[in-house]
């Protein structure tokens, strides 16, 4: 029995704090960033639409950069006051193949703002009739390969939170509800 309950107090001991983090994982109002297409081909024209981000006086303007953080500013403006944000630009002369577009802030902290970046992927294609290849295009700071292996998003480890703090929780509820084989009761006898 001793070692049951100490099996049930480790299980909880990390449940807890699991479903407090995946909690606050779920309720992260995360900035969002959508092109109007997937695939551009450069100097072709590219709306943005955005939101969650910081629309305080005192925070940046947001940047739409191109292929990370760190990328060519492709547009800067001031979100609403609901935070969203339109923007528009021009794709990049880059080598075909995926790129990721992001919208940076900085928050009034100077920290970037909770939430962000917003990304979202753009495929840039080869000039259509031209006889230029691949190569000539200059390759973007961080670009991927041209083989399309493109950005790849990072597993969603939230979800995984949560379903190893459901799993122990229901160890834990198995545990206590177990019930441990009686033994049979001596029998007394009369003689």
């Amino acid at each position: 029995m001793t070692q049951k309950r100490g099996i049930l107090a480790c299980l909880l001991v990390l449940a807890i704090p699991l479903g407090v983090a995946a909690t606050a994982f779920a309720c992260g109002s995360l900035a969002t960033l959508k092109l109007n297409r997937a695939t551009a081909g450069a100097g072709d024209p590219v709306r943005a639409a955005g939101g969650n981000f910081n629309s305080s006086a005192q925070a940046s303007t947001v940047q739409v950069r191109f292929n990370g953080r760190n990328g060519r500013v492709l547009w800067e403006g001031r979100p609403n006051a609901n935070g969203r944000l339109i923007a528009a630009f021009d794709a990049p002369a880059a080598r075909p193949g995926y790129y990721v577009i992001v919208a940076t802030q900085t928050g009034p902290d100077g920290r970037p703002a909770a939430g962000t970046p917003g990304r979202a992927p753009l495929r840039i294609k080869p000039a259509s009739g031209s006889s230029r290849s691949a190569e000539a295009f200059p390759a973007a700071p961080g670009a991927p390969p041209v083989d399309g292996a493109g950005p790849q998003a990072a597993p969603v480890s939230e979800i995984a939170i949560g379903v190893l703090a459901v799993g122990l929780v229901g160890g834990a509820l198995t545990l206590v509800s177990a019930r441990r084989p009686r033994r049979p009761s001596p029998v007394q006898t009369t003689s």
